[in-house]
């Protein structure tokens, strides 16, 4: 009664609706930053100034749209001139996914979730829930891709990007009831109940002015060597200049 007439005297009261999709955003996150990491590792350069036909249709994958269009970004970035036709293309570009997916697991010291069944008559029946000491739950994504071009009249193999592998990872901790901890490369540091805790080792120091180029590289790899759980985010690649169609390509 007392919410409900504190509420019509303020005028209203607010309410948050919670949703859900049918994948975590959590799951997501790690399979497009495993598959990020391991496109990064592609050196295009090569095929600069080539036009290329790419054919994606053994890189099949759950984030089809992501994994199609982020080729064809670091294609286009590196030089490469894409073709939608085949015939209007020098080389054709095959692009492959090995594995692309996660895997999951728990690790508990303490008493599992029991169930005592009905056998004896007299001893009641229940479920003993779950008293975990330490808790910690794990889930890691895989993204395993290749390409290869070859020439379009001849059919001969003119480049190869080799195997690319790479992880990604969430982690979610509990010790004696208390928790999640969170960390993994998907995040930004460490969270504990979705309250980020600063790095022991402190902030990382900034330049100065009359720093040294090679000083400011120096301390800047440092900073990355702390903090090793940033998530990703591709470095920007400068595209060549002066790019223009093979003038002396004849589809």
């Amino acid at each position: 009664m007392a919410a409900g007439l504190f509420c019509g005297l303020e005028g209203g009261c607010g309410s948050t609706r919670n949703t859900g999709t049918p994948r975590t955003g959590t799951e997501q996150l790690l399979l497009t930053n495993a598959w990020d990491k391991a496109l990064q590792r592609v050196d295009f350069r090569p095929l600069t100034g080539v036009p290329v036909f790419l054919d994606t249709s053994n890189a099949t994958a759950i984030d089809q749209g992501w994994v199609v269009s982020s080729l064809r970004e670091a294609m286009l970035t590196q030089g490469v001139l894409l073709r939608e036709k085949r015939e209007t293309a020098q080389y054709i570009v095959e692009a492959r996914i090995g594995a692309y997916g996660t895997d999951d697991d728990d690790f508990l010291v303490g008493i599992k979730q029991t169930t005592i069944p009905a056998t004896i008559t007299g001893i009641p029946t229940g479920t003993i829930p779950e008293i975990p000491l330490i808790k910690r739950s794990r889930q890691q994504a895989v993204a395993k891709l290749a390409l290869f071009a070859t020439d379009r009249t001849s059919g001969q193999l003119v480049w190869r990007s080799g195997t690319m592998l790479d992880k990604a990872d969430n982690k979610d901790v509990y010790v004696g009831g208390f928790g999640p901890i969170n960390s993994g490369s998907i995040r930004d540091g460490t969270e504990v109940i979705g309250i980020k805790i600063p790095p022991l080792s402190g902030d990382a120091p900034t330049p100065n002015d009359d720093e040294s180029p090679s000083t400011a590289a120096t301390v800047d790899r440092k900073s990355r060597r702390r903090n090793k759980a940033q998530p990703y985010n591709p470095p920007a690649l400068q595209t060549p200049s002066n790019l223009s169609d093979l003038e002396s390509f004849q589809p």
